[in-house]
């Protein structure tokens, strides 16, 4: 019985998230809104924004890339919790292309992150 309780409040992350900053416009059949995008990853992200959402509403989104390059485009996401004025969107239908640019900007993410940690590493040793 504990086994169970304990692995439910566990959840392994399958793909690494990328701490972000970029601006997102986000609709419903019912709403328009905007926010911030603070974490990305292949399957999803999270999102701060002022518009109320609910957990269970299906979006369409616009993620602005810091590089002024064009707009990531998810047509389908679907907003799995909430909590505040935070919530948390899955990717249900992403063109191509664009599934290919966030796949960059993550493994980008990773090797600038590598990059530092070795050279603080190395800063550590003289």
């Amino acid at each position: 019985m504990l086994g169970g309780w304990k692995s439910s409040l566990m959840k392994i992350r399958y793909s690494e998230r990328v701490i972000t900053r970029f601006p997102v416009i986000f609709a419903s059949d019912s709403f328009v809104g905007e926010g911030t995008v603070h974490n990305v990853s292949v399957p999803g992200c999270a999102v701060v924004s002022n518009r109320v959402v609910e957990a269970g509403t299906y979006l369409e989104m616009k993620v602005l890339m810091p590089d002024s390059s064009p707009s990531l485009c998810v047509e389908l996401a679907k907003i799995r919790w909430k909590k505040g004025r935070r919530f948390g969107v899955e990717f249900i239908r992403m063109p191509g292309v664009d599934q290919v640019r966030l796949r960059r900007l993550i493994r980008r993410h990773r090797e600038v992150k590598t990059a530092t940690r070795l050279q603080h590493e190395r800063m550590l040793h003289f």
